[in-house]
C-alpha cells in the first residue's frame, strides 16, 4: 500500500515539475491532428474521392470491410507507408475507421498520417458496424466452391 501511495505522489510531483508531464491518454486521442466525422460525412467524402482506410487487424479486415477500403493496421504502418504513401498523398482526403472496445487504432493511424503531412485526415466515429447497419456497401470473402 505504501508503494502505491509513493508511486501516485511521485507521478503527480513529476507532472507538476515537468512542463510536458505525462499524458493520461495517448497523444492521438488527447491532442489529435485529425478531425472526427460521422457516417454521413464519411460517405460524402468517399463520394468525392476520399480513400477509406481500415485500421483493424488484418484478420478482421479479411473477414469483412467497407467496399473499397484499404488496410493499414497501426503495427504495420512503417512497413506499408512506403507502398501506400504515394496513393494516399494524391487523395483529396483520407477517412480512417476501425474502432475496438479497448483501443482506437483508427485514431493512431490518423495521427501518423497527419504527422506525415497529409492535410485532410478524418476518423469516422462509430466504426464498421455503423457502416454496415446503414446499408453501405461491404466486401466479404466469397465462399470457395467444393
Amino acid at each position: 500500500m505504501v508503494m502505491l501511495v509513493v508511486a501516485v505522489v511521485g507521478g503527480l510531483v513529476f507532472n507538476l515539475v515537468t512542463p510536458q508531464g505525462i499524458g493520461w491518454t495517448p497523444s492521438y486521442v488527447s491532442r489529435p491532428l485529425w478531425s472526427a466525422i460521422d457516417l454521413a460525412q464519411a460517405v460524402e467524402l468517399q463520394k468525392g474521392g476520399a480513400i477509406l482506410l481500415d485500421a483493424r487487424d488484418p484478420g478482421d479486415y479479411k473477414t469483412s470491410r467497407a467496399a473499397g477500403a484499404m488496410n493499414l493496421y497501426p503495427e504495420e504502418f512503417d512497413l506499408l507507408w512506403p507502398l501506400l504513401g504515394p496513393t494516399l498523398r494524391q487523395a483529396p482526403a483520407v477517412v480512417v475507421y476501425g474502432r475496438y472496445f479497448s483501443r482506437w487504432p483508427a485514431a493512431r493511424v490518423a495521427q501518423l498520417l497527419s504527422g506525415y503531412g497529409l492535410p485532410k485526415v478524418y476518423v469516422m466515429l462509430g466504426g464498421l458496424s455503423d457502416w454496415q447497419k446503414a446499408g453501405m456497401p461491404m466486401k466479404t470473402p466469397r465462399r470457395k466452391r467444393p
